[in-house]
């Protein structure tokens, strides 16, 4: 991969619009307002960890990143320093089953062919807990439109091959897990699952 690329998820947690910012800010806030009362979470993978940005938000004394990006894990290494980061496929994690106490898949399953597939990879390796992010559709199609992104696709992420409005993501994750909480920190839709 060239050196000088970017990806979309780091110029999104880089830009220098305000309004961006406020929107990272509030999806940062929600993660962390959800996983931060889970009791006894020692060890979290973040699985698509891309530059390491959730990661590097996130107080847990174990974290693990994983991403299939070589290039996204050396920025990751950069600013992350204490955190476990290795390279690998969402669908074949190279752990044992229940190895984590928490996993966190943040806008990661919008980028994927088989979600289901992935879901259950993530499920295996999770003890208890697993954090999913996915854009809520339309609104995050409409948001890139009014803002000039994306015009020719109506505002849909080049990277996207999924969309879900976040009563369909829940009803796709009901079947894997217990829904304990489902938030919408505006353009996504976070959900906290257990096993």
């Amino acid at each position: 991969m060239n050196e000088n690329f970017q990806s979309g998820n780091y110029k999104k947690y880089n830009s220098k619009n305000p309004l961006m910012g406020m929107v990272i800010s509030n999806f940062i806030e929600n993660l962390k307002a959800a996983v931060t009362p889970l009791e006894n979470i020692n060890k979290v993978i973040d699985i698509g960890c891309g530059e390491g940005f959730i990661i590097n938000c996130l107080d847990f004394p174990d974290i693990t990143g994983v991403d299939i990006s070589k290039s996204a894990l050396k920025l990751a290494r950069d600013k992350n320093l204490n955190s476990n980061l290795c390279a690998g496929s969402v669908y074949e994690l190279s752990f044992k089953n229940d190895s984590f106490d928490l996993a966190i898949a943040t806008e990661v399953l919008e980028h994927l062919e088989e979600p289901e597939r992935a879901i259950q990879e993530i499920r295996r390796v999770s003890r208890n807990y697993c954090v999913f992010s996915v854009p809520n559709e339309p609104y995050f199609r409409i948001m890139n439109f009014l803002r000039g992104k994306n015009l020719t696709r109506f505002g849909n992420d080049i990277e996207h091959v999924q969309n879900w409005s976040s009563e369909e993501f829940v009803k796709l994750l009901r079947k894997y897990f217990k829904i304990l909480e489902t938030r919408k920190p505006f353009p996504w839709t976070m959900v906290l699952c257990k096993k």
